[in-house]
C-alpha cells in the first residue's frame, strides 16, 4: 500500500471539482493507493518514469497527474483536472 500526498495546488483543484466527479475521484485515490503504476507515463518517451496520469470519469473527462516515489512507497497528487 502506497501512502498519499496531495499539494496544495491539487487540493484546490479537487475542491473545485463538480459533484459528479467525486466518486470517480475516491476510486482514483483507492487505484493510487494499491497500483498507482497502472497510469500511463506523464511523458511517453519515458515510459518507465515515476510521473504517471490516470484518466477517470465519465468518458475520460478527468485526469490526475502524479508522482511515485517507489522507494517511500508514497504518490504525490499533483494535478487534477476535470474539462466539462
Amino acid at each position: 500500500m502506497y501512502v498519499l500526498r496531495t499539494y496544495e495546488e491539487a487540493i484546490e483543484q479537487i475542491a473545485a471539482l463538480p459533484n459528479e466527479a467525486l466518486d470517480h475521484y475516491a476510486q482514483v485515490i483507492d487505484v493510487l493507493e494499491l497500483a498507482p503504476w497502472s497510469g500511463d507515463p506523464y511523458n511517453m518517451s519515458n515510459p518507465d518514469g515515476a510521473m504517471r496520469q490516470l484518466v477517470f470519469g465519465p468518458n475520460g473527462r478527468g485526469m490526475v497527474t502524479y508522482l511515485v516515489l517507489e522507494d517511500q512507497r508514497r504518490v504525490d497528487v499533483l494535478r487534477v483536472l476535470w474539462s466539462e
